[in-house]
């Protein structure tokens, strides 16, 4: 709780880009405190323009709580406990509950489809869903990418899902293996979108952890092995091939037969000490 503007000031607070708590420059600030005259609860918020001392990245905090909210947070010399204010805090935008793959930027252009674009598009809203505890929409939005991405594969839009999974591993698109999990992902989906089942963070990132491995084996690895072929072929051409050898290089280099006859002038030697004999 503040009762001054603290524009100008550092304080401490998570930044999502360092992934850590940083030293942060208040840019603006601004503070609401209210009360209850007849029951004594007084209750406030806090609202911080933050930028990273660090990164410069740039976010908002709320800092919110109220005199009847409190937690222990240590004892003193003569064992009293130490109280602190139960504050809630939130940011925007809010930290990651999951790290994005290095590849989400990369399904828009890796391949010609009109709806790559959705795709890349429709995932992020799933991560964002992901950040701000929206667990119910990350759930039915699993289902939904899973969707555009077989329209991009060419399966037809018109099948059911049970029907789509089937077609892929036909055309060898998918393994059985995939469509099990796949399948999970397909029922998850529909459990939260038609019978309100609310999935825990930990159900929803074994999820992330299916569709993920499926878009990346299914778009971004086949890309890269197109070029790296492609590279490959250009770096070949670059090479320069061996020259053969000409035949009076292999003449000159050839090693030298061994022979058993004796010198000249070694037999000349030995005929002349024969004859002094």
């Amino acid at each position: 709780m503040s009762t001054k503007s603290r524009i100008g000031t550092k304080l401490k607070a998570f930044c999502a880009s360092c992934k850590g708590d940083r030293n942060c420059e208040v840019k603006g600030h601004h503070s609401v405190n209210e009360s209850d005259q007849r029951s004594g609860i007084s209750w406030w918020r806090d609202w911080y323009l933050l930028i990273c001392c660090g990164c410069e990245h740039v976010f908002f905090q709320s800092v919110s709580g109220d005199s009847e909210s409190y937690d222990v947070i240590d004892v003193d010399y003569e064992g009293n406990p130490v109280f602190a204010p139960d504050e809630t805090i939130r940011r925007w935008p809010a930290p990651f509950k999951r790290e994005r793959p290095v590849w989400l930027e990369e399904i828009s252009y890796q391949n010609n489809h009109d709806r790559s674009i959705d795709l890349q598009k429709c995932l992020t809203e799933v991560y964002e869903a992901l950040d701000g505890d929206l667990n119910v929409l990350a759930g039915i939005g699993t289902r939904t990418v899973f969707d555009i991405a077989s329209e991009i594969l060419g399966i037809d839009t018109e099948l059911p899902f049970n029907k789509k999974l089937q077609e892929m591993v036909d055309k060898k698109l998918i393994t059985n293996s995939q469509k099990d999990h796949l399948e999970v992902v397909i029922n998850a989906g529909g459990a939260s979108a038609h019978r309100g089942w609310l999935p825990h963070i930990e159900d929803l990132n074994t999820l992330m952890d299916i569709l993920e491995d499926f878009i990346h084996d299914s778009f971004i690895l086949p890309a890269k092995k197109k070029a790296t072929d492609e590279n490959v072929a250009k770096v070949k051409q670059k090479v320069p091939p061996r020259k053969p050898k000409s035949k009076a290089n292999k003449s000159s280099t050839a090693p030298r037969k061994a022979t058993s006859k004796i010198p000249n002038e070694v037999e000349q030697d030995h005929r002349s000490e024969s004859h002094n004999v």
